[in-house]
């Protein structure tokens, strides 16, 4: 039982550092409403924007990334939104109040009315209540709840989930080759010597999809913030090189010359950041491929399986191998981006290096 309550505290701490639930739409704005912002697709900072808009975990991050979007002043806002705002943001996010209201989102998300009824209902009151319910949910009103639902779930004989050894099979592969490290976290736990059957059925009822949803969740917020200095980053580079690059193009003599080495340096940065960029987004579309092709092996051990947690877990299988197929098209998407990129400052150095 101490193990117990020491595992949901640390599952308590981990949800509310920082992490919160996805939601599609910030503050209920529609993607259509950018449109009326005159040219701002063509923005080089559109894309990591609007994608924090759209899936950064932390709910002020997502309605700061709206607001640079729908502002009047354009590219400079989504400029600086890459530069100061998203980290302002979460900075403000990271404050408790901000946590526990994430915290009490993704529980609701996560922990479903069908196998977690008491967490579920205590996280939509935590909700509609307020800061201080919010503050409370979090330091004891989860656990709390959860310990009444895994009571209750083992009361239960006539719906008692049967571990059956290929299940405990399938949770020992999950502790060794989850590509997700909160699902590894959690199914060691379940396997881990001493254990229970009820600790089997606990992962299976809530604990397996509240870590999956943490990896992805994580995923997003690291590869989003990350996105974003490279962005910031790259894209100075890029301005200064053409500034360097003109410069030298008006300029004559001495002057010509410092001014077509410095533009060929800014250019040989550039390429070599960009180069770093692509790498990172190649790697990143990589591990979202595994993590698709895994949850789609869950999906078929799902479906050869009668028991109803299974049929539960197939479809939050099936959303999450959406997530991570739809996160691999957008790290492809920004691999490809730093590609033209380095091809752009080759292409500029080459033009600063040439005899003039």
């Amino acid at each position: 039982m101490k193990l117990r309550l020491a595992v949901n505290a640390l599952l308590v701490a981990v949800l509310i550092s920082g992490v919160g639930t996805n939601v599609a739409a910030a503050n209920g704005l529609a993607a259509a409403e950018i449109a009326s912002v005159s040219g701002i697709e063509s923005s080089p900072y559109y894309r990591i924007v609007r994608r924090a808009a759209l899936i950064h975990p932390q709910e002020l991050v997502r309605a700061s990334a709206w607001r640079a979007l729908r502002s009047a002043d354009g590219d400079a806002a989504l400029l600086r939104y890459v530069l100061t705002g998203m980290n302002e943001a979460k900075q403000l996010a990271d404050k408790q109040e901000a946590r526990n209201l994430d915290f009490a989102h993704r529980i609701a998300k996560t922990y479903t009315a069908q196998f977690s009824p008491r967490v579920h209902a205590a996280a939509l009151d935590a909700i509609e209540d307020g800061p201080v319910a919010q503050e409370h949910f979090a330091r004891v009103g989860f656990a709390a709840a959860k310990a009444l639902d895994d009571a209750a779930r083992e009361a239960d004989e006539q719906h008692k989930q049967q571990i059956l050894e290929v299940d405990r099979d399938f949770v020992r592969l999950l502790a060794q080759l989850d590509p997700g490290q909160y699902v590894r976290l959690a199914a060691q736990h379940a396997m881990r010597d001493g254990g229970a059957e009820a600790d089997l059925r606990v992962f299976f009822a809530s604990e397996w999809m509240a870590a999956a949803a943490l990896d992805i969740d994580l995923y997003r917020m690291r590869t989003l913030e990350a996105g974003a200095q490279f962005h910031a980053v790259i894209q100075q580079l890029i301005r200064d090189a053409k500034d360097a690059e003109r410069e030298a193009l008006t300029a004559g003599g001495t002057a010509a010359e410092l001014a077509r080495a410095v533009a060929a340096r800014a250019w040989a940065t550039t390429k070599e950041k960009a180069e770093t960029a692509r790498r990172v987004w190649e790697d990143e579309a990589a591990a979202c491929a595994e993590q698709a092709r895994y949850w789609r092996t869950v999906i078929e051990r799902a479906q050869s399986s009668s028991d109803p947690v299974w049929a539960a877990i197939a479809a939050t299988a099936d959303k999450n191998r959406g997530a991570w197929t739809g996160d691999g098209t957008v790290a492809d998407g920004e691999r490809q981006h730093w590609v033209n990129v380095e091809k752009e400052a080759e292409e500029g150095h080459a033009r600063m290096t040439a005899p003039a």
